[in-house]
């Protein structure tokens, strides 16, 4: 397995670190609900910290960062928290983050091809080691990570089928539809826009999906403040 799929299996369980730090931290203290953003960072860059102190073990330097895609997240829930353009302030979050590369970047584009790859199975590991980026979550959850990924995913599903939020997505069925976009599902969105804008030009396509999300945008918000609100009393046990 080369550096780039073992990069992508770590990615993965860092998600289950966030995913879990949400499930688990919230359920132990729902009052905590609108700090999510900041529990989520302390607890990414407990595991950065304990990542460099794995790579400084191994014999290289590694620079404790926020990674990108906790930016993108956190600009994501100051938008809704504040009601602004979710997807705006997503794009904008994105493409800031696409403009300059991380700081571990820049350091491994100073290396040797040699010691380029040596540090890659360092932090991603290799067929017979773990990496750095993968032994340490345990260390940095604090939690059992999959228990809590169980848990949070059972009290989604039970969000998502309690009797209101079915309601409220109804609602919002219908909302789309009066407007001609044939969904039938809150997530239904983003596979109705791919599917109709894969049959376009690019340009007529794009004024589809800016269309269809401005729709989603407006008929979903009685949704989210139903689910959201169910979502937390399952959270908090009641």
């Amino acid at each position: 397995m080369d550096n780039s799929n073992r990069r992508n299996r770590a990615l993965l369980s860092v998600a289950a670190l966030i995913a879990a730090t949400i499930g688990t931290s919230i359920i132990l203290q729902p009052a905590a609900h609108s700090e999510q953003p900041s529990l989520i960072r302390d607890q990414v860059l407990r595991h950065e910290q304990l990542v460099a102190d794995c790579m400084k073990e191994r014999g290289f330097e590694y620079e404790v960062t926020v990674p990108g895609d906790l930016l993108v997240e956190e600009a994501r829930a100051a938008a809704e928290a504040d009601g602004r353009d979710i997807r705006a302030a997503v794009e904008q979050a994105s493409a800031a983050r696409g403009t300059s590369p991380s700081p571990n970047e820049l350091l491994v584009a100073g290396l040797e091809p040699r010691q380029q790859q040596a540090w890659g199975d360092a932090l991603w590991g290799t067929d017979d080691t773990a990496g750095c980026m993968d032994s340490t979550l345990q260390a940095a959850a604090r939690v059992d990570v999959e228990a809590g990924l169980r848990r949070a995913e059972a009290i989604l599903a039970q969000a998502k089928s309690d009797p209101t939020v079915q309601s409220a997505e109804r609602t919002y069925v219908a909302c789309m539809t009066t407007q001609g976009y044939a969904v039938t599902s809150v997530d239904g969105i983003h596979e109705y826009v791919g599917r109709r804008a894969e049959v376009l030009s690019e340009e007529a396509g794009q004024k589809l999906e800016d269309k269809a999300y401005a729709r989603h945008d407006a008929c979903v918000r009685p949704y989210n403040q139903t689910f959201n609100a169910t979502h937390l009393r399952l959270l908090g046990g009641k």
